[in-house]
């Protein structure tokens, strides 16, 4: 019996502790899982070659180090030293200058090898200045700086859109050109001045004389002017505030980099604020890091400079690094590395066919990568850099 009256006594407290723990009116609290949040990282970078090729090197995601892919450099064209590709990583788009013709490669995406896709390569009539894919992968925008002799009647300072399908084929949007006025050669081969917001719905231009933006139809791609600001001589870079709020402007005659706001309903841009060049003596390319936090340009001909940037205002961070004769930056996805190709065949520094690598800490301060620079072919000129 003394037995049967400890289970009883046991199994009374199991029954009670049971009682506090699930007789309760408050349910638990629901467990939920928390995705990390991915990072991305770069994965490819091509160089435009001013000499006659492409380069192309994967990136190492640990210390951002370049190493060449297998065959590259390749020849190709006369110079196609403008680069881009599109945000799904899967063409590659080279403009030569000298040959007035766009190309459309292939990424592979484990090599980074590179295919042409036919009908590639096109012609552009004109000389074509820069090329920027739009958010969606679905349409190019190339920027048509002069005149060509050999097709009288089409004139320069124009944007040429295509539509880009899901095979890497480009056809010619209804209604393009869209003209901007006179013929100018004012924008440098490789100077990044034109952009498109993160929506795709607004695209800005910096000519070297006016600061231009379109509205864009998100079907058809096509491009509608809706403001033009005068008075920029010889201002030849933009760069956007991936939040939105932001457009930034400067220019290699020009003593500050503009600040202005972007109206996300409109597009339209009011100036909002200026900040100093550290140099003083203008800078005809800027980048700003993905994350939005950081800014680089090349000031004084061939100084990088880097900036910290607080709502629309910069501040000089680190150290400057002369004889760096950039024409474009890349930085790569996850902000963390920097990348300048040495622009001149002839550089004063005895420094040239290279790319410049830097990583990036937490403050935007710059230090070069070990082994940098890296061999490029003849005169790197435009850069751009996949993600993973």
């Amino acid at each position: 019996m003394s037995c049967m009256r400890r289970f009883f006594r046991v199994a009374a407290a199991f029954f009670l502790l049971g009682c506090f723990v699930d007789c309760s009116n408050t349910p638990a609290s629901p467990v939920t899982a928390t995705s990390p949040i991915v990072t991305p990282k770069g994965k490819f970078a091509y160089t435009g070659n001013q000499g006659g090729s492409l380069s192309g090197y994967s990136i190492d995601t640990a210390t951002g180090a370049l190493s060449a892919l297998s065959g590259f450099p390749f020849v190709l064209g006369l110079s196609p030293t403008i680069t881009a590709h599109d945000p799904q990583n899967r063409f590659l788009i080279a403009v030569d200058n000298s040959a007035d013709l766009l190309h459309v490669f292939a990424i592979d995406a484990t090599t980074g090898a590179l295919k042409e896709i036919s009908p590639s390569p096109y012609i552009t009539k004109n000389e074509p200045g820069t090329v920027i894919v739009d958010p969606s992968g679905t349409h190019v925008y190339l920027y048509v700086t002069g005149q060509n002799v050999a097709y009288p009647g089409q004139g320069g300072n124009q944007v040429d859109a295509y539509n880009l399908s899901s095979a890497g084929v480009l056809t010619a949007v209804a209604g393009t050109p869209f003209l901007l006025g006179t013929a100018t050669n004012s924008i440098s081969a490789g100077t990044p001045a034109m952009v498109t917001d993160l929506t795709g719905k607004f695209l800005y231009l910096l000519d070297g004389t006016n600061l231009y933006a379109f509205g864009v139809d998100a079907n058809s791609g096509a491009l509608s002017l809706l403001q033009t600001i005068s008075g920029y001589s010889l201002a030849t870079a933009v760069a956007l505030d991936p939040a939105g709020k932001y457009l930034y402007a400067t220019g290699a005659a020009t003593n500050s980099i503009g600040a202005y706001g972007i109206n996300p309903a409109s597009g339209t841009l009011t100036q909002a604020k200026t900040s100093a060049m550290l140099e003083h003596n203008g800078a005809y390319t800027i980048s700003v890091s993905p994350n939005g936090r950081f800014a680089y340009t090349i000031e004084n001909n061939n100084d990088l400079v880097s900036y910290a940037i607080t709502d629309g205002s910069f501040t000089p961070v680190g150290n400057v690094y002369a004889h760096i004769y950039g024409q474009q930056i890349a930085i790569d996805p996850s902000s963390s590395f920097l990348y300048v190709p040495q622009a001149c065949s002839n550089c004063p520094s005895g420094v040239f066919n290279v790319v410049h690598e830097f990583s990036i800490d937490s403050m935007g301060a710059l230090t070069p990568i070990p082994g940098s620079p890296v061999a490029a072919g003849v005169t790197p000129w435009g850069i751009t850099v996949t993600s993973q």
